[in-house]
C-alpha cells in the first residue's frame, strides 16, 4: 500500500512513540494510516476513528482485504475514545485550528504521543499547543503533490513555550532540508500577500518583514 510521503512521515514520527500498545488515527478516511501501522508491527493495536460511517465502511473493506483487525469508531475528534487505553495517536489531513481544538478539549491528548500533520493554520496549530503545555518535540517536512507540508511529533508535559512570530510559522526546528526550504518559500509568498493587506489597513508590517527576509 503506498501511503504517499506525507502519511510516510507521519509512521516515520509514530515509529518513534515509546509506548506502542494502541494506536488512533482520528479523521482516519479509509484507514490506510491504521492498517499499515498494524501491518508492518509498529502498533500491536489500531483503532481507525472517524466523524462520519461512510470512510469507516470503506476502512473495513480496506482491512478486511489485507487481513488487517483493527478497530473502527465513530467519533467527533477523540471524544469517542476515552476508554481505548490509547499511547499514540495520528491526525493528519485536517485544518490546524481544527486540530487544535480536537487536541485541547480532550484530555487523552495529554497521556499520548501525537503525530500531527495541519493542512492550513501551522502557525494557529502551534500557538495552540505551545499556549496550553504541548511539546512539539520535532518537526518533519514532506512534500507531496508538488505540494510541500509539515508533520509535528507532539507530547503534552504542562510547560508553557515562548515562541516569536517567525516560530509561529516556520517552527523553532527549521533544518535547512529541499522539503524545508520549499515549506518556507510556500509561507513566505503567503507572508508577502499578507503584508499587502497590512499596508491597504494601515497596520505595522514589521514582523511580516522579519519573516520574509530570512535567508
Amino acid at each position: 500500500m503506498n501511503l504517499g510521503t506525507r502519511l510516510e512521515g507521519a509512521v516515520s514520527l509514530l515509529s518513534e512513540a515509546e509506548n506502542k500498545q494502541t494506536f488512533a488515527d482520528i479523521g482516519s478516511d479509509h484507514a490506510f494510516l491504521a492498517i499499515e501501522m498494524v501491518k508492518r508491527g509498529i502498533a500491536q493495536n489500531a483503532i481507525a476513528a472517524d466523524i462520519n460511517k461512510m470512510p469507516l465502511e470503506k476502512g473495513k473493506e480496506n482491512a478486511s482485504s489485507q487481513g488487517i483487525e483493527i478497530e473502527f469508531v465513530l467519533s467527533d475528534g477523540f471524544d469517542g475514545l476515552e476508554n481505548k487505553g490509547l499511547t499514540f495517536a495520528a491526525v493528519c489531513g485536517m485544518g490546524g485550528e481544527l486540530i487544535a481544538k480536537m487536541v485541547l478539549r480532550s484530555r487523552i491528548t495529554r497521556q499520548c504521543l501525537l503525530v500531527l500533520q495541519p493542512m492550513s493554520a501551522q502557525e494557529e496549530l502551534r500557538k495552540a499547543l505551545w499556549d496550553n503545555g504541548f511539546c512539539i518535540i520535532k518537526e518533519l517536512f514532506a512534500v507531496e503533490g508538488g505540494k510541500p507540508y509539515t508533520l509535528m511529533q507532539v507530547k503534552y508535559d504542562g510547560v508553557k513555550r515562548e515562541y516569536d512570530y517567525i516560530d509561529l510559522y516556520l517552527g523553532k526546528e527549521r533544518k535547512e532540508t529541499a522539503e524545508f526550504l520549499q515549506y518556507r518559500e510556500k509561507i513566505k509568498a503567503a507572508a508577502i500577500k499578507r503584508r499587502l493587506g497590512y499596508i491597504a489597513e494601515n497596520k505595522d508590517t514589521c514582523e511580516i518583514d522579519k519573516l520574509i527576509g530570512i535567508e
